[in-house]
């Protein structure tokens, strides 16, 4: 923070920084989301109107939920989007308010190290024993099991950004709420 009470130049560029990061795993996500939305209308009509159904499409649209998720989560979170209990929130102000944020951001902080390690561990032990998927496609595991650390990846630069922001709101003595950290833009 500088000497006129508003934050850094470094917080902002973290934030652009972050902010980009998520918007690219965002767009992929919805990607996705398209991507299966055509494959489902593909299947359907195949398997209706020709007779003639697509067997693997099902799979690949229930593989990539996954990855979905884990590209989709970190913008939930930047966004301030994530699940929170609104009347406990609500009802705080000042620094009971900043202490809560930072407890959230701190479980959340935790989660994205269990898909980061455990994850990972997950994706390599499947990877030395060869698990495949069940059905038509048996596809190696473990490239899908990596979307679990990846996921707690992206998650973990926006905890950070939201714990700086915590703390600048902090040494403004928790005049403002946790829902005014974008005013540090």
């Amino acid at each position: 923070m500088n000497a006129d009470g508003l934050p850094s130049d470094r917080l902002r560029a973290y934030e652009r920084a972050v902010s980009f990061l998520v918007e690219a795993a965002f767009a992929l996500a919805t990607l996705l989301v398209l991507v299966d939305l055509v494959l489902l209308g593909m299947s359907v009509t195949a398997r209706y109107l020709v007779n003639m159904p697509i067997t693997w499409s099902d799979e690949i649209v229930a593989l990539s939920l996954t990855a979905i998720t884990m590209l989709a989560a970190p913008k939930v979170l930047f966004d301030h989007g994530h699940i929170e209990v609104d009347i406990l929130t609500s009802m705080t102000r000042g620094r009971l308010s900043l202490a809560l944020r930072v407890w959230s951001s701190l479980a959340v902080l935790a989660v994205a190290l269990l898909l980061i390690f455990n994850g990972w561990s997950t994706a390599m032990f499947s990877r030395l024993i060869g698990l495949l998927t069940e059905g038509y496609l048996e596809l190696p595991l473990w490239p899908l099991q990596l979307l679990l650390p990846l996921g707690g990846a992206l998650l973990t630069p926006v905890v950070i950004l939201h714990l700086w922001q915590i703390a600048v709101l902090w040494r403004q003595n928790g005049s403002r709420s946790p829902q005014d950290a974008s005013l540090i833009d």
